[in-house]
């Protein structure tokens, strides 16, 4: 992919941004550090509206001319809970904290595009949003910028989002319409029984035994209850039961995860968890409690946007890309408005960036960032946003 000269001025500005960004990252909701420093670079650059949304959420709004399209570019915020261990210059300085996801990335990203609109703004012809999002991590704050207004004043026409990834050659971006990430749902399991001394089982209600059965049907949900062609996962990551050896365990708890691309296969999944559950209850005379702890939906990428974006951008930089059973919740804006989710290849062997995402390794070639910024360059231009 070709880079331009005037975005090529930018890389050290964009090294600059990921680099700080890198060295202090936050987890969740708590992206006060990070807000604020992406509020003092914003601050220079003559936005219209900077807002703080969902406590830590940035929208920043640049306006053209009356009438004409609004596009959003999204990027988020918050780190991973992980030791770093890549050694560079820039490591995270904040214990159990690292950006091993690309936000950093992706922040830089928009800095960018933030900075080269600042020196474009009286060839705006339409208005362009910024939107910095906390939580994607954890418990998700798409939503709540949503109910804050993120999409209205003006009217979000279309919403753009990267995703750096390392399976994908960098100066490459994966791109395809319909699924792209899976709906996602975290669930957890409670079963009551009943104490008693291991000498003695039958004076208690063994909560243990009840989830081992549990978990060993509910793994046949994928094989034997669905067809094979409904794309879906089941996995149960952790469990726990009891305090002592000898002591009947009389509370158990199940967590996991279910991954589809359709709606309708994960409601029969769970109504097929749940009938498990019943049946449980009567066989083993526990009580059982299922529960959803994080929901996201399907990122599914609006068609008609999908082929736009494969006109203005080089085909030669587009690679077709399978859906992937990780999830995301760029998709809630995508229920609101036309959207695609755009994966940013940043692979390069020759330099040895090949760590996974959520490794302590992970880590990227910053001219990925220019990739990046030229996409998001060539999208305002290619949607007549920008002359």
């Amino acid at each position: 992919m070709h880079i331009d000269a005037e975005i090529y001025q930018l890389k050290d500005r964009l090294t600059q941004y990921r680099r700080h960004l890198h060295k202090y990252p936050e987890l969740g909701f708590e992206v006060t550090a990070t807000r604020d420093y992406i509020l003092s670079q914003l601050e220079k650059w003559g936005f219209d509206e900077i807002r703080i949304l969902a406590g830590s959420g940035i929208k920043a709004v640049m306006k053209g001319g009356d009438g004409g399209t609004t596009l959003a570019f999204r990027a988020d915020m918050d780190a991973l809970p992980l030791q770093e261990e890549t050694g560079v210059e820039f490591a995270s300085v904040n214990c159990e904290r690292m950006h091993a996801c690309g936000h950093d990335g992706h922040m830089a990203i928009l800095l960018g595009l933030a900075e080269w609109l600042s020196l474009h703004k009286g060839e705006l012809k339409g208005n362009v949003v910024l939107i910095f999002q906390p939580a994607e991590e954890t418990v998700g704050g798409a939503l709540p910028m949503i109910k804050e207004g993120v999409l209205e004043s003006p009217k979000v026409d279309a919403i753009f989002g990267f995703h750096l990834l390392p399976d994908i050659p960098q100066g490459k971006i994966g791109l395809r319409a319909g699924p792209v990430m899976a709906q996602t749902c975290e669930f957890m399991v409670e079963i009551i029984g009943k104490s008693a001394h291991g000498a003695m089982p039958h004076r208690g209600v063994d909560a243990l035994l009840a989830a081992c059965y549990f978990v060993n049907a509910v793994h046949g949900l994928i094989s034997r209850w669905l067809s094979p062609d409904d794309k879906a996962l089941l996995t149960i990551g952790k469990l726990h039961a009891g305090e002592k050896r000898n002591i009947i365990a009389g509370k158990a708890t199940i967590e996991g995860i279910i991954r589809t691309f359709d709606e309708g296969v994960y409601e029969r999944i769970k109504e097929n968890i749940q009938g498990l559950l019943s049946g449980l209850e009567l066989s083993h005379q526990v009580k059982a409690q299922y529960r959803e702890d994080v929901y996201y939906p399907v990122v599914n990428n609006d068609a008609n946007l999908v082929s736009q974006l494969k006109e203005c951008l080089p085909p030669d930089a587009i690679v077709d890309v399978h859906p992937l059973m990780i999830a995301e919740d760029f998709s809630y804006y995508q229920q609101k408005v036309p959207g695609v989710y755009i994966f940013l290849g940043c692979r390069n062997e020759s330099k040895g960036f090949t760590a996974p995402l959520h490794s302590s390794k992970f880590n990227f070639d910053e001219e990925a960032l220019l990739y990046g910024l030229q996409v998001y360059h060539d999208i305002l231009k290619g949607f007549g946003v920008v002359r």
